[in-house]
């Protein structure tokens, strides 16, 4: 069976129109291979300064998740699960990280992210390294200056928003952080790491959450599926309360506690993502 289609003769013209339409079609695929393979550096464009806040808060909890991963793993409790959580953690603070490096609107604010940086690449090792109960106590040190840099750098986003509703992403958002803060405070009592100012953290984030929620409930701009939502969050909240205090006996349940601050944040996270969704203020 022949092909209907002959190949032309090399020396006629229609040979050489041929050739010039396939260098033209090697080309032409060549520079699309070549853009396709371009990094995205594209976070100029797709964040916003909402969702900068959003970001820039969510960090702050990643500093305290990380630290409760540690603690975890150091005491083999849900330990596979926990390794898994603080590798995820540890690449999206850096990832996160740089896409607010690139985006960052101000001076002031790319200051701030470079401190970030600094202790951030102090903070990273600590992290990664294998969990040691007589590290314990310095790495909180670590998480909680690390924190602190984070938290200023939030409340810079939010600053340049100018709006009430900058205000409740990053506050909504501070809860996702003291979910973790809680969760690894206890944690890191039932791995005995015996400091009063720990104590004190520990009840200071609790009372922190309670005053917040408060607050969110409270605010006008709350749709109907925001306020259905922080119900959940207040009901939980309320039953799982009591879980929180500090055995006096040196009883304590860290899977339990795991279990339910990572339900408190996912619902405080997806209640962040509404309010960053909400027309402004």
């Amino acid at each position: 069976m022949q092909f209907l289609c002959k190949r032309p003769e090399r020396n006629s013209n229609v040979w050489r129109r041929y050739q010039k339409q396939a260098i033209s079609l090697v080309l032409m695929l060549t520079l699309s291979g070549a853009l396709l393979a371009l990094p995205e550096d594209n976070a100029a464009e797709i964040l916003t300064i909402d969702s900068a806040i959003n970001k820039a808060g969510k960090q702050r909890m990643l500093t305290q998740r990380i630290t409760k991963s540690y603690m975890l793993i150091g005491q083999n409790v849900a330990s596979d699960k926990a390794q898994r959580q603080l590798d995820a953690s540890v690449a999206l603070f850096e990832e996160q990280l740089g896409e607010l490096e690139r985006y960052s609107p101000t001076a002031e604010i790319t200051k701030s992210l470079q401190n970030i940086r600094q202790e951030w690449n102090s903070f990273r090792g600590w992290a990664i390294a294998r969990p040691e109960r007589s590290q314990a106590l310095a790495m909180i040190e670590k998480s909680t200056r690390l924190l602190s840099l984070c938290e200023e750098s939030a409340t810079l986003f939010e600053v340049h928003s100018g709006n009430k509703k900058g205000e409740l992403i990053n506050l909504s958002g501070r809860q996702r952080m003291l979910s973790q803060r809680i969760g690894m405070l206890y944690t890191a009592h039932s791995w005995q790491v015996n400091d009063k100012p720990l104590r004190v953290s520990f009840e200071q984030a609790i009372s922190d959450f309670d005053e917040a929620l408060q607050h969110l409930t409270a605010s006008h701009i709350n749709t109907d599926e925001i306020n259905n939502s922080l119900d959940d969050v207040v009901a939980q909240w309320r039953f799982s309360h009591s879980g929180f205090q500090l055995s006096e006996d040196g009883r304590y349940v860290p899977f339990i506690i795991q279990v339910t601050t990572e339900s408190i944040l996912e619902k405080m996270e997806a209640i962040t993502d509404m309010y960053e969704s909400v027309a402004a203020q």
